[in-house]
């Protein structure tokens, strides 16, 4: 048998290490890439995979009805029924919303509003609720809005980490929440309030589908609250649960009507203006002292001005307010002194409806017997055409 030569037999030392190398190369990177597989795939995908955001715009618009642009919506929201009951409820209820009121309203206040929208920087809407739609329509222009209610201010709606059921009920609840103050202006504040607070959707979705409706567009959404001195200071929102430390707890939000326009802002507060409750709603008269060109307006007021209870709230808005424009479910006529204001009556008057039927005023029938000025529209209680009120009070030293 032939021996191989010392040199033959380190070759083929070499080279049967060279393969054991080589295999035990592919090993190694097989395993590399297994590991990589498994552990650096998913890594590298969440790193380059886009943060999924929703604006307030698209969750406005969404919650109303409106078409929504946003291709970061999952078409499971964009697809879901009531979604499709959302859009159908808005579009029929707008279809006889603009020509029976709103369009009536638009141009009755192009003409009859001149000054008090010239003036209204803020429009204060006490008691107004959510009713973002009403003031807006009279006085588009103003800086900023504020309302108030009983109801809790909510939040905005978290859509990508709801499940479906809890978005279905949402937006059933706004269409059942809607239904009246676009059937007849105005709330029906105990069954809203009831609702509000057992579902804690709050009346953030229900000013955020009127601004939405009312064709701006929403910039941002902010909690706030007022602090002992009546400063409005913004509220940190982990995980969307405002952190509220004070007794007056509310939500911003900003809009605008287009591209080219000046941001405007609603303020909404959650709070108790009884006289029995000054204590803590003192805050709120302190910050509306502080505000400036202050147009009030009152629908649906539920007569409580009419009560000594109410004394402060009515003192604040009658002190404050360069112009007020109201059904008689706000401030008695007999409070408005003609030697300090300029007052305008519009409609008709005859009596509250049975509910608040001792809040007839008698001097109010006087005046209207006398003169009034036609109202193409229905607004408040007496929501029929024909069958309203509005009375304009003008400050004779604002003019």
């Amino acid at each position: 048998m032939n021996q191989l030569r010392p040199d033959a037999k380190a070759r083929k030392r070499f080279t049967r290490q060279s393969r054991e190398r080589k295999r035990s190369m592919h090993r190694r990177s097989f395993i590399t890439s297994l590991f990589l597989l498994i552990l650096g795939t998913p890594i590298v995908s969440l790193q380059a995979a886009p943060e999924v955001n929703l604006t307030a715009d698209t969750v406005a618009r969404y919650i109303s009805g409106l078409p929504v642009e946003n291709a970061a919506l999952p078409a499971s929201l964009q697809n879901l029924a009531d979604f499709r009951a959302q859009r159908q409820f808005f579009e029929r209820r707008w279809s006889e919303l603009e020509p029976q009121r709103l369009d009536p309203m638009r141009s009755w206040a192009s003409r009859e509003l001149t000054a008090a929208r010239s003036d209204a920087e803020t429009l204060f809407y006490p008691f107004g609720g959510p009713d973002f739609l009403h003031a807006f329509t009279f006085f588009p222009n103003a800086n900023r809005y504020i309302h108030f209610g009983l109801e809790p201010p909510g939040v905005m709606p978290d859509l990508l980490n709801m499940n479906q059921k809890e978005t279905a009920e949402m937006l059933t609840l706004i269409r059942k929440s809607l239904f009246a103050v676009l059937e007849w202006s105005f709330f029906r504040t105990n069954d809203m309030k009831v609702d509000l607070i057992r579902s804690r959707m709050g009346a953030a979705p229900l000013i955020l589908s009127f601004i939405a409706r009312s064709g701006n567009e929403v910039l941002k959404v902010d909690y706030v609250e007022l602090d002992a001195s009546g400063n409005l200071v913004t509220v940190s929102a982990p995980n969307n649960t405002p952190a509220y430390q004070g007794p007056v707890k509310g939500i911003r939000v900003y809009f605008r009507k287009s591209e080219s326009a000046a941001p405007q802002e609603v303020i909404y507060f959650s709070l108790d203006v009884s006289d029995s409750a000054y204590s803590s709603n003192k805050r709120l008269h302190t910050f509306i002292q502080k505000q400036q060109g202050v147009v009030t307006y009152l629908k649906a007021a539920s007569y409580l001005m009419h009560y000594a209870s109410f004394n402060r709230i009515r003192g604040l808005i009658l002190e404050e307010s360069k112009h007020i424009l109201q059904t008689d479910s706000g401030i008695p006529y007999g409070y408005f002194s003609p030697a300090q204001w300029n007052l305008t009556l519009y409609g008709t008057y005859t009596s509250p409806i049975p509910l608040f039927r001792k809040r007839y005023q008698a001097d109010l029938r006087s005046a209207y017997v006398k003169s009034a000025e036609p109202l193409p529209f229905g607004i408040g209680y007496n929501y029929r055409k024909g069958t309203s009120n509005l009375m304009l009070a003008s400050k004779k030293d604002s003019q």
